[in-house]
């Protein structure tokens, strides 16, 4: 193998395959990146047998190989080298790479390509198109309700629900859940549901831009998307997503809104003291006014106040900071729309676009600290 490549369009390309390098040393070769040149394309992947990643880019190419490449290594020599020519020659008898960089002169001992498991094929797969903007939209509308319990697995997911003119998501750690539907037009025949896993949500809202489309491919084990000269193929999680339909309220008692900006600065505000203790804060909404306040303890005590427009009787409830300030931080929106049933009920965040998606985010009470 052998080509010469510039600096930074090789490591934009070793950023991106880098995600889905195993973290832990039980198989050597998958803390590795994958290095193999055709012609004129540099094919990288990675994987931790859970979630693969595939990126090929154009390069000056003089020979052909492949070799597996420690992936902290690689990055870290690349990231320094200057924005110029990189020269990369494999010494195949040793598996070793040489990198010339004006002069700088690096070589890094590999691994024998053959022993790289392959990525998995997504086989008889249902196959849709979706903008990668509005998918990545609803990425980071549901990834923030995803559960880090592993003992639920179904819940460190989100449930990915497509039919012919509809696509849904939703997630839920039992304490908060997020719902986002969007009237998009499909090319699916039947109704798929599968449960995406979180790890992968992070990934793909790290790496999907705001143009252009994705290309999405699924059967009963894994998912296949493909944007932007990108490949992720990532394993479904197993078992079956609770009903929540049943945990949202039909309708409710108070209907509130706000400004969204000045909500946010206060919630943010009241938290730098209710995160000292448990993280909770206490919402009162009376007469056009809402007022937030942490708990009055050895760290201290916090007091917000901002102007509301209402419907229906006052309202108070206890909540958790931080659930809060996360759909805070993703709304697009310059006003936030709330509704309250009482005390022992969830909060509930509306929103709903011209273009008809409908978000709906649920945070649970809790109990009072005092």
């Amino acid at each position: 193998m052998k080509f010469s490549i510039n600096q930074k369009n090789l490591y934009n390309a070793l950023n991106i395959v880098r995600r889905a390098v195993a973290k832990n040393q039980t198989l050597p070769i998958l803390t590795g990146i994958f290095f193999s040149l055709k012609n004129n394309t540099l094919n990288l992947k990675s994987t931790d047998l859970e979630l693969g990643i595939e990126y090929k880019l154009e390069v000056d190419g003089q020979l052909d190989g492949s070799i597996v490449l420690p992936a902290n290594q690689i990055l870290n020599i690349i990231r320094e080298l200057p924005n110029e020519e990189v020269k990369i020659e494999l010494n195949k008898d040793k598996w070793q790479l040489q990198i010339k960089c004006i002069n700088s002169l690096f070589k890094i001992n590999g691994y024998d390509p053959d022993e790289f498991p392959n990525l998995p094929q997504v086989e008889e797969s249902s196959k849709f198109n979706l903008p990668s903007s509005k998918f990545k939209e609803m990425i980071q509308k549901v990834r923030i309700s995803t559960s880090k319990d592993e003992t639920q697995p179904a819940l460190t997911g989100a449930l990915f629900e497509v039919e012919a003119e509809k696509v849904k998501m939703v997630s839920t750690n039992t304490y908060r859940l997020s719902y986002i539907e969007a009237p998009l037009k499909t090319s699916v025949n039947e109704k798929i549901a599968v449960i995406l896993p979180g790890s992968t949500l992070q990934e793909l809202n790290n790496l999907l831009e705001n143009e252009g489309s994705v290309n999405i491919e699924v059967d009963s084990n894994y998912v296949r998307f493909i944007f932007a000269g990108i490949e992720v193929i990532s394993r479904l999680i197993e078992g079956k997503f609770p009903n929540y339909e049943l945990v949202i309220p039909d309708e409710s008692n108070s209907k509130f809104s706000a400004d969204l900006f000045q909500l946010h600065r206060a919630v943010k505000r009241a938290s730098l003291i209710a995160k000292l203790d448990a993280n909770i804060i206490t919402l009162s909404v009376d007469q056009g006014l809402m007022e937030i306040n942490s708990t009055e303890g050895s760290s201290g005590y916090a007091h917000e106040e901002i102007k509301i427009d209402m419907e229906g009787p006052e309202q108070k409830i206890n909540i958790d900071a931080g659930y809060f300030i996360d759909v805070l931080k993703v709304l697009n929106s310059d006003v936030i729309n709330i509704e309250m049933i009482g005390p022992l009920n969830p909060l509930v965040v509306k929103s709903k676009t011209e273009a008809g998606d409908k978000f709906i985010y649920l945070i649970m009470p809790v109990r009072s600290q005092s």
